[in-house]
Formats: structure tokens, C-alpha cells, sequence
């Protein structure tokens, strides 16, 4: 497993609309595949890993992080921001930041707010607004989490903006390792814009590539990060989440219990998690064209939305063995299947 790449997509600044950082990575990796790149009008990064006359298969992930915008700068030096995304109101007071400017220059600083979470300022040091502008920074410049990605005991490791670069990665993997590999499906991998500000990439990404079938990648945590109940299916270390429900999408029963069986076929425990807030890209996917089947699954971990998450790379390796698999299983004769509304069967069997 390639940590370095992790390490690098975690520790690239990307808030929404302005994921230049992320997108470098792809073009990258794309080049040094040989494969092409088309963009939709957002910046969203479109690869064709293969050509097939079979269904097109799009796999999508969010390059974006939640993070700050600089809204204005005071007086006496206090460089006032917005939150970009949901950001957890507790990681939103003494953190270590850093200014991204226009002309790409990082500048540290502390983010501090206000117990309600408001009255949001980072602290440079400075005294006036004249030291601040000095030093580069100006409305707009987009704020993200300094926080250095780590690793930790029994295969665990630990940054910011997991929250969607495990997916990014889940996607490089593919391309890694499928480039040049004869598939029975068409597949597009998808690095989308803007979804932590209300899953815009994932629209019009889908728009452009126009698929038959989705697989949305993305993650999630628990609550309580130490509750080992039942009623947790986030759990780090016990495979990948496929979720079922969530406020923007339910899961078609028929794709769900497809993905399950390929994942019961590779020996892969799945996690069956529903979200009672919030949604995914898979919200706004499944809703293009006159719609799309589309399953959200994933690695948990633990903390979201804040300066760091942890995650387990077992659960990333799991998740990697489950989309080869299921790419494997995507023939006309399973996506026709799925959008066959004559039968109700959910047994899947198209994909033995």
C-alpha cells in the first residue's frame, strides 16, 4: 500500500472551488498512466480508465475539505473567516491553521472562535491590518487544518481531510492497478468539486460522463468514538461501510444487496451503516439524467469534519479489493438487471 500517496493527498490544502492542490496529484498520476483528463466547469477531474462496449461505470470521490475562507481583515490585525463546509463547532477554537494565498504562498497561524463557534480569527502575529496585507494574505485566500498526517499503531494512521482524500486514494489505487487491465465495463473515475458545500461536483460530473450505474465513495465516523455497539457501523478495523440511507438518497435495494454478495464472495465484512444527517455525491448523482443506480460505500473513522481523523488501512485495503471486484461484475447482463423493475429480486445473480 502506497501510505506516501495518502500522506500527500492528506496534507493538500483543498476547501471547495479551489482544489488545485488535490487536482495536481490526479493529473499525475493520469500522465504517468497515459490517460486522458477532462474536466466538467467546476474543476471536477474526469479519467477514463478503459475503453469497453460494456455499461459505464462511474466512481466518484470529493476532493474538497471543510475549512475557512478569509472574509476580512481588522484593524488590529485579526484575520476574520467563514467556515467552508460543516465544520464541527468544537475544532473551531486554538487550532493551527494555514493560509493558502493567491499566489500559492502558506502562511501558519491559530484559528480562534467563540464558544457558540463563532467570531471565527486566525492570529498571525500581526498587529495591523498593514502587516497583514504585507503578508500576502486578502480576502478570499481559502484557510485549512495544519495538521501533519501520521502514522500510528497496528496499521492506523492519522491527518486531515480524510474526509474525502481516503476516497481519492481508493480512486488512484484503481487507476493504479487497473490502467491497462481488459474490464467488462466502461469505467470513469471521478475526483468531484464542492461537495462539502452541497454535493455540486458530484451534479455535474455525472452530467458529463452520463453513467449507467454509480459508485460514490466517501466515509464517515460515529458519534462516540469509543462505543463498540452494535448500533455503530464506523467501527475502524472492521471493514467498509455501505450505506443504506442517508438525507440525500436511499440505497436501491437490488445494488445493495449486489455489492453485498461480491463482498461476502471475496471473504469482506461490510459495515451496513445508514446516516441520520447529512448525504454524499450519491444524493446528487443518482439524480441525473433520468437516474442513475448508485451505492455509497467506504472506510470509516474515527472524528470528522474537524482537524484530523484516524482510519485503518485494512479498511482501505478491503475497500480497494471490493471495488476491483465488483468492476469485475459489472456486465451488461448486472446493470440491465438493475434497472429491471419487472422483478423485485434482490438475490443478485448476475454477479456469480
Amino acid at each position: 500500500m502506497d501510505v506516501a500517496l495518502l500522506k500527500a493527498l492528506s496534507e493538500a490544502d483543498a476547501i471547495a472551488a479551489a482544489e488545485q492542490e488535490v487536482r495536481d496529484i490526479f493529473l499525475h498520476e493520469a500522465q504517468k498512466y497515459g490517460k486522458a483528463v477532462q474536466f466538467d466547469g467546476l474543476g471536477s477531474v474526469l479519467i477514463r480508465l478503459n475503453g469497453s462496449a460494456g455499461p459505464k461505470v462511474m466512481i466518484c470521490a470529493h476532493m474538497d475539505e471543510v475549512g475557512f475562507i478569509v472574509r476580512s481583515i481588522s484593524r488590529d490585525g485579526a484575520i476574520e473567516v467563514l467556515p467552508v463546509g460543516n465544520v464541527r463547532l468544537s475544532a473551531r477554537t486554538l487550532q493551527p491553521v494555514r493560509i493558502t494565498t493567491r499566489d500559492g504562498q502558506k502562511i501558519h497561524g491559530l484559528l480562534d472562535g467563540d464558544a457558540q463557534g463563532g467570531n471565527l480569527r486566525v492570529d498571525i502575529g500581526a498587529a495591523s491590518q498593514q502587516e497583514v496585507s504585507a503578508a500576502g494574505i486578502a480576502p478570499g485566500d481559502r484557510v485549512t487544518f495544519a495538521s501533519p498526517f501520521q502514522t500510528l499503531p497496528r496499521q492506523r494512521v492519522m491527518g486531515k481531510a480524510f474526509d474525502d482524500r481516503l476516497g481519492c486514494w481508493l480512486l488512484l489505487s484503481l487507476l493504479r492497478e487497473l490502467h491497462a487491465t481488459p474490464l467488462p465495463c466502461e469505467v470513469w473515475l471521478v475526483a468531484s468539486s464542492s461537495e462539502e458545500v452541497g454535493l455540486r461536483g458530484g451534479q455535474t460530473a455525472s452530467r458529463a460522463v452520463q453513467p449507467d450505474v454509480a459508485l460514490v465513495l466517501d466515509t464517515a465516523c460515529w458519534g462516540n468514538n469509543f462505543d463498540y455497539d452494535p448500533a455503530n457501523n464506523r467501527q475502524i478495523g472492521k471493514g467498509p461501510m455501505l450505506v443504506l440511507y442517508d438525507k440525500s438518497m436511499v440505497a436501491p435495494p437490488k445494488l445493495a444487496a449486489a455489492v453485498q454478495k461480491v463482498a461476502h464472495d471475496c471473504g469482506i465484512t461490510l459495515q451496513n451503516d445508514m446516516f441520520s444527517n447529512g448525504g454524499t455525491d450519491g444524493g446528487a448523482v443518482h439524480l441525473s439524467g433520468t437516474g442513475v443506480p448508485t451505492i455509497v460505500l467506504g472506510p470509516p473513522t474515527r472524528h470528522g469534519h474537524c482537524a484530523a481523523s484516524i482510519a485503518d488501512l485494512t479498511d482501505l485495503a478491503d475497500t480497494h479489493r471490493l471495488l476491483v471486484a465488483l468492476i469485475n461484475a459489472f456486465t451488461a447482463a448486472t446493470v440491465n438487471d438493475l434497472t429491471d423493475f419487472r422483478s423485485g429480486s434482490l438475490s443478485g445473480s448476475h454477479l456469480c
